[in-house]
């Protein structure tokens, strides 16, 4: 169970490298990329939340498997709680969110939101 758990650990943070290169180096592309994949409607708006969950839990499993297990529990927590409330959508949260996210971030926003996932998938490779 370790080595799975660290072999997870790997990919994701190789998963928010590459993403934050992207975002930074691409980044219109990438925000055209997430407007397809963010643009469902239905019952298909309950499928992000439900892997966000899911992917927060592996991580929360995966905490005791590197040396600052504290940064991995913070970032579950996160997680779990933004799945959630994407999931339940009171006010309609995740429409405003989407909406802000795709249409009215900046550049900017969207470059820094990259160098904040290639820092923490590179700390969380180096930790493991």
């Amino acid at each position: 169970m370790q080595i799975y758990m660290k072999g997870f650990l790997y990919a994701i943070s190789l998963l928010w490298i590459i993403s934050g290169s992207y975002f930074i180096l691409y980044t219109t592309e990438s925000r055209n990329l997430l407007k397809k994949l963010l643009s469902l409607e239905g019952i298909y708006e309950k499928i992000p939340s439900v892997v966000i969950i899911i992917a927060s839990l592996f991580i929360l499993l995966s905490a005791p498997q590197i040396r600052h297990p504290w940064f991995m529990v913070v970032i579950g927590i996160i997680g779990i709680g933004k799945g959630l409330l994407f999931f339940f959508n009171p006010k309609k949260c995740f429409e405003k969110m989407r909406d802000w996210y795709l249409n009215r971030a900046s550049d900017q926003t969207y470059r820094f939101f990259g160098i904040v996932l290639l820092i923490i998938g590179t700390a969380v490779i180096s930790w493991v």
